[in-house]
């Protein structure tokens, strides 16, 4: 008897935990979404960026919803960070406090915008293919698209409050394959 109060008086006491022991549904990750008016909600992301523009969320307990680009401003699914912008979703590569250097996972052109359970219209998606990288500086509200053939206008025209970045890039000498790194010296320029 001493033995089943023990074990009664366990499980009662891991009760407040069970969420955080909740297990992933088959082929869900851990993470978290911030949703377009600013709240976090913490559960399992099933990602289809790709194929769809999409990802499943489900909290513990609750039910799957499906959200798209314009539902979101950021998804962290497993550690990785995504934030959306017009109806697309991009993966932060580097993030900074001047300028964060981002890759297109998605490839919204031609989907249906919901608002609810309405259409509300036609994505036109972003420029740019999947895997291209993108430039976003705090300055500016958009993103840049950046290439090998474009880096150094690009750069010109971004970080001119970098001296010494922008005495590389004028004499061409910024290097594609350094792009993060070039990133990393932009944020900590002075």
């Amino acid at each position: 008897m001493k033995k089943l109060i023990a074990l009664t008086a366990l499980l009662f006491s891991l009760t407040p935990f069970t969420p955080l022991l909740a297990q992933a549904p088959a082929g869900f990750t851990a993470g978290y979404i911030v949703t377009a008016d600013g709240s976090r909600l913490e559960g399992f992301i099933k990602e289809n960026f790709k194929g769809k523009a999409s990802f499943v969320f489900q909290q513990t307990g609750g039910k799957k919803i499906t959200y798209g680009g314009n539902a979101v401003n950021e998804v962290n699914v497993g550690g990785v960070a995504y934030i959306s912008y017009a109806n697309d979703f991009f993966k932060v590569v580097t993030a900074g406090s001047r300028a964060s250097l981002l890759q297109k996972v998605s490839d919204a052109t031609g989907k249906v915008i919901y608002n609810g359970n309405e259409a509300a219209g036609i994505s036109s998606g972003t420029e740019g293919r999947i895997n291209d990288l993108f430039i976003k500086t705090n300055g500016q509200s958009g993103l840049t698209l950046v290439s090998k053939d474009n880096l150094n206008t690009v750069a010109v025209n971004l970080f001119g409050d970098c001296a010494s970045l922008m005495d590389s890039a004028k004499a061409g000498q910024l290097q594609f394959t350094e792009l993060e790194m070039i990133i990393s010296r932009y944020n900590s320029c002075k």
